[in-house]
């Protein structure tokens, strides 16, 4: 049975953070518990101990007075003081510290990134040459999973609890929730649940008490997803943003099952449905421009022309809006060159994209910016903006080449890059580039289909109908 949870605040702490608490119709009659396998592998608590600690910090979170007004915990991400928490912890915050089990103190210089949907942050303290700890993969996580917490409840730092995962859950928007033993006090928030590898699969953000304490964590892939996006920010953001008013950019939005929904929806033609899952964004997000950008291109398929023209406009004045208060945001200029696209202004859409690419530190911006010269069949500059996306994934990724999301990532800009050889008569240049795609992606079915159409057309037959067959294997709808 799916059990929907749903999270609110729980007020009254003065050291601690507020508590999120999932409020939901859990009954506790056997016909609702899921029984629990317990796996045979155990933990050697004492080594992971040693190995964790020194990663997982004690937060304290002061006002604007100074006054603290809350506790929680965090874990060290990246040798250069990345950190991730849970978003409440920090919620209203002015100023705060990380402290390690040793002692030290760190000031947090602001935040990198916010997911307040998923109850994530990723922040930035003062520090190089951390000990951190490594993210490992929830998606294959079973009920029965023997786990560790670390955490700091009560401002006791290096607090160690364990137990298992004893059910996988389903949250209000249909998130991935994973219920688990280890006990979560209040001041652990954020605490990182730790395998028997010492790889952290999940995020301490919530507990339940309806006759008993039921613990909560968040997959470890919306961390992996929130430090991906911190990659981008050239330098923290103030804790004022942290207030849940500000503006969404889009990868808050692509978490959201309504946005996601309208775009799929588009995409098969179900114009009438995509315009009511758009609607339902918007009263969520009423400050988000990417969202009235895909309203008023829902707006154009149904020939709205003058409801289309208003979505886009509004979207403008947010964008425009963010960069006169926000000149270095590139996720600003990325949208605004998208906007431009929607209105069929090529031209300008390039500028915003050049903007962007010039701003940001990822590279995404230089992959949209070689989207749109293909889209122009501007070929050579295509190339150009390819190569620079693919030599900053390498550059300011230091995990590309191991993790799983940033190796698909860097096929995808391979394959991109050998379309635009193969745009611009460069054969060998752009089977080089499909090759080095498939090896990355093997399941990456348009760079198989792109090396085949290089073979064919450098008259390698052979070798081109084995490209193609991989590509039908993979997706038949290609050859359709």
């Amino acid at each position: 049975m799916t059990v929907r949870l749903r999270r609110h605040i729980l007020p009254g702490m003065k050291r601690c953070a507020r508590q999120l608490v999932l409020v939901a119709a859990l009954a506790l009659s056997t016909a609702y518990l899921t029984e629990v396998r317990a796996e045979t592998e155990s933990i050697d608590l004492k080594a992971l101990a040693k190995k964790a600690r020194p990663a997982v910090m004690l937060l304290v979170v002061s006002d604007t007075t100074g006054k603290e007004v809350a506790t929680g915990t965090g874990f060290l991400v990246s040798s250069d003081g990345k950190l991730i928490t849970n978003h409440h912890v920090i919620e209203g915050a002015a100023s705060a510290v990380a402290k390690a089990e040793n002692g030290g103190l760190f000031p947090i210089e602001g935040v990198l990134a916010d997911d307040p949907k998923n109850d994530l942050v990723l922040l930035k303290l003062t520090g190089k040459d951390l000990p951190f700890l490594t993210l490992g993969n929830s998606e294959k996580i079973e009920v029965g999973t023997r786990i560790a917490v670390i955490g700091s409840p009560l401002g006791l730092e290096g607090t160690l609890s364990e137990g298992i995962v004893s059910a996988v859950r389903e949250g209000e928007n249909k998130e991935r929730m994973l219920q688990i033993t280890a006990a979560i006090s209040h001041g652990s928030s954020g605490s990182p649940v730790l395998d028997a590898k010492g790889e952290v699969i999940g995020v301490a953000t919530a507990l339940l008490r309806e006759g008993q304490s039921l613990n909560f964590a968040i997959p470890v892939d919306a961390a992996q997803y929130l430090l991906a996006k911190g990659r981008g920010t050239m330098s923290p953001k103030s804790f004022g943003i942290i207030s849940g008013r500000e503006m969404p950019d889009f990868f808050d939005l692509i978490r959201d099952a309504d946005f996601r929904a309208s775009r799929e929806t588009m995409e098969k033609g179900d114009y009438a449905e995509a315009l009511k899952h758009i609607k339902a964004v918007l009263t969520r997000f009423p400050n988000s421009a990417d969202a009235y950008v895909q309203l008023g291109r829902v707006y154009s398929s149904l020939k709205f022309v003058d409801e289309a023209a208003a979505a886009y406009e509004e979207a403008t004045k947010i964008l425009k809006h963010r960069i006169r208060t926000q000149p270095d945001d590139d996720g600003a200029w990325s949208s605004l060159a998208e906007l431009y696209e929607a209105q069929g202004k090529s031209a300008d859409a390039v500028v915003a994209y050049k903007q962007a690419a010039k701003i940001a530190a990822f590279p995404g911006p230089w992959s949209d910016l070689g989207a749109a010269y293909m889209r122009q069949r501007d070929y050579g500059n295509a190339i150009e903006a390819y190569q620079q996306a693919i030599k900053l994934l390498a550059e300011k990724v230091p995990d590309s080449r191991t993790n799983r999301f940033e190796i698909a990532l860097s096929g995808t800009y391979w394959s991109n890059l050998g379309d635009a050889y193969l745009g611009a008569g460069k054969m060998s240049d752009a089977i080089d580039a499909y090759k080095k795609a498939v090896k990355l992606g093997p399941d990456n079915a348009d760079a198989w289909y792109g090396l085949g159409s290089a073979y064919r057309t450098a008259g390698q037959e052979a070798l081109a109908a084995d490209a193609f067959q991989r590509a039908r294997a993979l997706k038949p709808e290609l050859f359709k």
